[in-house]
């Protein structure tokens, strides 16, 4: 559906090109939808001092999931908290001075649903470092999604090949605001990106390299560079830092 729509939006409009996604995969809300136990008062700002209906907030693993892979229209992606051990209880446990209700099949959204395999919310955020750290999965693929964020997927043809393609008005930097001399104008896309987010700047030109592993390694999960990128800076290591 959206790639047909995309196919009959006018080209050569540079005011309004087609695009795929209205929304964006980074942005306040999608945040807060996470964070909605750790930090209320951030999503009651958002919401104009409302929360969202119990069945539409984040209260289970399986259907946030289920709806990314389901939903051309919902684009989520995971932030840090996801991977960091100390900061599982706030964002997944129910939170004694916030009760959210219940949903209309009368089960209470208090705490986040976990998957079955998950003992406690500690134990599914290691799991889920150890997948991003460990994974064979993780270490064959995580360059394509470093492609697609901050990559040569990006922007341009290759976006539109690998149907990556926003509104383009996530795509302005602040360069671009510099050049406009109209305020009310420059206002306007200012607040567009901070309610319906912004791509992050492009760090990569060309393919991204594998994950680089350590010398020596064995197993199927020895994933070594391209001969001629194997000086590469890889910004894999770079976000494992940044969680540690």
């Amino acid at each position: 559906m959206l790639k047909e729509r995309f196919s009959l939006m006018p080209e050569g409009d540079p005011e309004n090109p087609p695009f795929l996604y209205g929304t964006h995969y980074s942005n306040p809300g999608y945040v807060m939808y996470w964070l909605v136990r750790a930090a209320p008062g951030h999503l009651l700002r958002l919401q104009s001092g409302k929360f969202d209906a119990p069945d539409r907030m984040f209260h289970s693993m399986q259907e946030s999931w289920t709806s990314v892979l389901s939903n051309p229209a919902d684009v989520k992606e995971l932030i840090p908290e996801f991977f960091v051990k100390d900061l599982a209880v706030k964002f997944l446990s129910a939170n004694e001075a916030l009760p959210l209700g219940s949903r209309q099949n009368g089960k209470s959204i208090d705490a986040v649903e976990l998957p079955p395999w998950a003992d406690s919310t500690v134990d599914f955020v290691i799991r889920h470092r150890q997948a991003l750290d460990e994974s064979d999965y993780v270490n064959g693929h995580v360059n394509e999604w470093i492609d697609l964020i901050f990559g040569y997927k990006q922007r341009g043809p290759e976006s539109v090949k690998a149907d990556n393609v926003f509104h383009h008005m996530t795509y302005a930097t602040s360069r671009d605001l510099e050049k406009i001399e109209d305020a009310v104008h420059r206002d306007a896309i200012e607040q567009q990106a901070q309610e319906f987010g912004q791509t992050p700047n492009q760090l990569f030109e060309k393919k991204h390299p594998l994950r680089m592993r350590k010398k020596g390694g064995k197993g199927p999960g020895e994933l070594p560079l391209a001969p001629e990128e194997n000086e590469a800076t890889c910004i894999v290591t770079v976000v494992k830092e940044c969680l540690l």
